[in-house]
């Protein structure tokens, strides 16, 4: 009995049993799963909800590291220059107004020469409050009237010496040399001590970074309510700087909760305080600083329940609307497909003539005279596509393998295999890992373009294994604005000038630094590639980027002239490279580029 209704069940049409066969094994999974899978997803979301938020916790924290660190190393640069020291000696001791003025004329240039170069990209500002009362920016060089030296900002700055000391109260200097209102708390102030040669002090420099830069887009990323907040506080939980911050009761009950904490500069601390917020933690790489991240514990339940039932209602609603859909397409199309599959089913290449017959709709009609019409072509297009596909693939490699400079591959091994005979495994490890990154990225490039973030993890990686095989000999910072991140730009664009820049400007360095940045414009942006070594001739420079170098062993990697090539080529000849003639202090090629936001 049971076999007989089983093929009863099986002769009836299409149209039933599709119906039937949705149900069981479509319709009604999906309702019984619903409510694990509900489950399920909250589980999923908070915890990549989480993840997220870490994630680009680590990466505000990462830019702020950034960015002091760049600041430390522009105001270091001042502190030890002979010139700058010879000024602020001659504003304390000489009595001549003409010598006291070209004094102070000379400290404003060089602030504003630096606010224009390497801190233009954070936002940064400088000031000089020397031991005489004068107060020395890149638009002010008169004496203050503050009563500074009765402060104790002041005197923690002095006893710090050049050490960096994060001090708030620095924003009443430059609240007295600004025209429009500075709000509290929006800005980072660093202090630290200018001395001479003796120990001496001859006042202190002040850093004016914006807090916008720190925080870059990532807010935009985090907030979803307006109730997140972000704090950089120092060690005793004061607050330095604030994103939407809270009341100082919230970090008063912050820092009572601090006194257990055990933080990791590698990985985030999370946690709930009183029930009632949620936050996460993780402390600057050299200050000593605090980053902090919180949100309402209710805003964050509400979020991942509000899209969970999103999701449930979502399902629910699709498959009432398939059965609906089935129900009345199922009838009309049962008929003729029955009929089609019938004939098709005759021919052994599935291949024949159909006669035509009245249907029950037009469009069949014309499905039938289409499938006559293509029926003799069919074979020769298979044909066609098949060797079409293997010509796209064969080009498609070569494309990718033309893209990967030999000459950079061997330098790239031939480092790795040095440190491979001096070092041990775990660094042959991570040199693999990194060659692994630079791989991947190229791979992965489409018609030979990248994003600039895609280009900086790769630029990354490249520098990570020079750094293992040069040692110490040099640093690297990328300042480049994440907002930049996902612009447009041909693939090995700043790997081949970084290249230059460590084995032709800085290895042999015992303090060599690499400085990459960036500057947006309205039609195009900028990015800067700096680093300390000797300059080079103007007229040199400018035929190496316009004619090809013979000589392979002068630059790496698929050198100047072809970067600057491809960019002309892609853009025209208002783009490209361009060497920094102007630059004293070391070597700087700037890399112009329209904007573009990418579809890779």
């Amino acid at each position: 009995m049971r076999k007989k209704k089983l093929l009863e069940f099986h002769k009836k049409g299409i149209r039933t049993q599709l119906i039937v066969y949705i149900s069981i094994f479509v319709v009604l999974p999906l309702c019984l799963g619903l409510m694990v899978l509900n489950i399920y997803l909250q589980k999923v979301m908070s915890d990549s909800k989480v993840r997220f938020d870490s994630s680009s916790l680590l990466q505000i924290k990462n830019n702020a590291d950034q960015i002091i660190e760049v600041m430390n190393y522009s105001t270091s640069m001042m502190m030890v220059n002979r010139d700058v020291l010879e000024s602020l000696r001659l504003l304390g001791e000489c009595s001549d107004s003409y010598e006291l003025y070209r004094a102070r004329s000379g400290l404003s240039g060089r602030i504003a020469d630096l606010e224009s170069s390497v801190l233009n990209a954070v936002d940064g500002k400088i000031a000089i409050l020397t031991s005489d009362g004068y107060l020395i920016s890149s638009y002010h060089l008169s004496k203050t009237n503050l009563d500074y030296e009765k402060e104790s900002w002041y005197d923690t700055i002095l006893e710090n010496g050049r050490k960096i000391t994060f001090q708030p109260e620095l924003i009443r200097v430059f609240r007295a040399m600004s025209n429009y209102t500075i709000k509290d708390h929006q800005h980072l102030y660093i202090g630290r001590s200018i001395q001479d040669y003796s120990g001496r002090s001859l006042g202190i420099i002040m850093v004016q970074l914006s807090a916008s830069k720190i925080w870059g887009n990532y807010t935009e990323a985090l907030a979803s309510s307006g109730q997140e907040a972000f704090y950089i506080l120092d060690n005793e939980f004061h607050r330095l700087i604030d994103y939407n911050g809270r009341d100082a009761s919230f970090l008063n009950r912050l820092s009572q909760k601090a006194a257990g904490w055990k933080l990791d500069q590698k990985h985030v601390l999370r946690g709930i305080m009183g029930g009632t917020d949620y936050y996460m933690a993780v402390p600057l790489e050299h200050s000593g600083n605090i980053l902090v991240y919180s949100i309402p514990a209710s805003n964050y339940r509400e979020e991942l329940s509000g899209i969970a039932s999103g999701i449930l209602v979502l399902i629910v609603l699709l498959v009432f609307l398939t059965i609906l859909t089935m129900f009345y397409f199922s009838g009309k199309l049962s008929r003729p497909l029955i009929r089609m599959v019938d004939l098709l089913e005759q021919s052994d290449s599935g291949i024949l003539r159909l006669r035509d017959e009245e249907v029950s709709f037009g469009e069949m009609n014309k499905l039938i005279a289409s499938y006559n019409k293509a029926g003799e072509r069919i074979e020769e297009l298979i044909r066609r596509v098949k060797l079409e596909s293997e010509l796209k693939e064969k080009a498609h490699y070569e494309m990718l393998m033309s893209q990967i400079s030999p000459h950079f591959i061997f330098n790239t091994v031939h480092s790795i295999q040095i440190m491979a005979q001096k070092e041990q495994d775990s660094r042959t490890e991570r040199a693999l890992e990194s060659l692994g990154a630079i791989l991947q990225a190229v791979y992965q490039s489409k018609n030979g373009m990248t994003t600039v973030g895609q280009e900086a993890i790769l630029l990354q990686a490249y520098v990570d294994i020079m750094q293992m095989r040069f040692g110490d000999s040099f640093h690297f910072y990328n300042t480049i604005p994440t907002e930049l991140y996902l612009y447009e730009i041909p693939a090995f664009t700043m790997q081949p000038i970084v290249e230059n820049a460590i084995l032709h400007g800085v290895k042999d360095m015992k303090a060599g630094q690499i400085i990459v940045s960036a500057v947006e414009y309205p039609d195009n942006f900028v990015i800067s590639v700096f680093d300390n070594g000797e300059s080079a001739d103007k007229e040199k420079m400018n035929q190496l980027l316009k004619e090809p170098n013979k000589n392979k062993s002068a630059f790496t990697g698929i050198g100047l002239y072809n970067v600057n090539s491809r960019l002309k080529m892609l853009y025209g000849e208002s783009y490209g490279l361009i060497f920094n003639e102007k630059s004293m202090t070391g070597f700087e090629i700037w890399i112009r580029i329209p904007k573009g936001r990418s579809h890779v």
